[in-house]
C-alpha cells in the first residue's frame, strides 16, 4: 500500500547579509541556534560570568545592552557588537561575556548547519549584583513566521490535508516541490509561488494546501509583525 510521507523545511529571509559566506539572519532559520542545554543553561552561564563593575555600581547604572553576534556553523560566536548600549562599562563586560561562551549549537537551514547573526537583550540590575550576580536575557525581539501551534501541527495539517495525486503515483513521481510566499503582519498566507517545481500535480497539490492554510503566527522584527518572505520544501514520497 501507497502512503504519503511528508518533510517540511521552511526559512523566513528577512534579512541576509552578503558577506563571503551566507549569514542568515536570527529570524531566517528552520531552527534556531542554541546554547548548549537551553537558555536555562544560558542564564545560568550570563549568572556566574557576568561582573557589576564598580563604576556602574557608583553610577547605578541599570538597563539593558542590546547585541547580537554571529553563531558559526561549528558553533563559535564571532563579530559580538553592541547594538545599543547602556554604558561603556557594561557594553565591555557583556561583550567580553559573549566572546568567551562556549560553542552553541549551530542553526539550521535546510538541513544544513548555517552562520547565523542572532540577536539579545541582556539586562543588568543592580538588586542582582553581588555574590550571586544574575544577568537575565530578555525574550527575542526577532521571531520568524510560524504555523500556529509549530510544526507538530503543521505535519497533522499537511497529513490531513495533502493528496498524493493520481498521476504522480501512477508516474511514480518523487521528490521535493519548494514554494515560497509572504506571510503577512496579519498571519495571512499571500504570493504562493512554486520556486522549484517536482511535477505539475504535486505542484498544484502543494499550492492548494498551502493557500488554505489558517493564518500562521506572523515574524517579527525589533518585537513588531512584520512582512516575511517564507520558503517551505514539502517532500512527496510513496512507500
Amino acid at each position: 500500500m501507497r502512503k504519503l510521507f511528508l518533510a517540511l523545511t521552511g526559512i523566513a529571509l528577512l534579512s541576509i547579509s552578503a558577506q563571503a559566506q551566507k549569514v542568515y539572519d536570527f529570524v531566517s532559520v528552520e531552527k534556531q541556534p542554541m546554547y548548549p542545554g537551553g537558555i536555562a543553561n544560558f542564564y545560568k552561564y550570563l549568572g556566574s560570568e557576568i561582573k557589576y563593575s564598580e563604576i556602574a555600581v557608583k553610577n547605578k547604572t541599570e538597563g539593558k545592552v542590546f547585541a547580537s553576534f554571529i553563531v558559526e556553523k561549528d558553533g563559535k560566536l564571532t563579530d559580538v557588537q553592541i547594538t545599543r548600549g547602556l554604558s561603556k562599562e557594561t557594553d565591555a563586560e557583556a561583550k567580553r561575556v559573549l566572546e568567551k561562551s562556549p560553542k552553541w549549537e549551530p542553526g539550521i537551514a535546510i538541513g544544513q548547519p548555517v552562520r547565523v547573526r542572532y540577536n539579545i537583550n541582556v539586562n543588568f540590575n543592580l538588586n542582582n549584583r553581588g555574590t550571586d550576580q544574575k544577568a537575565n536575557l530578555t525574550k527575542p525581539m526577532h521571531r520568524y513566521p510560524e504555523y500556529p501551534g509549530g510544526q507538530t501541527k503543521m505535519y497533522a495539517y499537511l497529513a490531513k490535508n495533502l493528496k498524493y495525486p493520481a498521476q504522480a503515483k501512477k508516474d511514480g513521481t518523487q521528490g521535493k516541490v519548494y514554494l515560497s510566499f509572504n506571510v503577512q503582519k496579519d498571519g495571512t498566507l499571500t504570493d504562493i509561488k512554486v520556486m522549484k517545481g517536482l511535477s505539475t500535480e504535486t505542484d498544484n497539490e502543494a499550492l492548494r494546501v498551502v493557500k488554505f492554510s489558517p493564518r500562521w503566527n506572523p515574524g517579527l522584527n525589533n518585537g513588531r509583525p512584520v512582512t516575511t518572505k517564507y520558503q517551505m520544501a514539502i517532500n512527496f514520497t510513496l512507500s
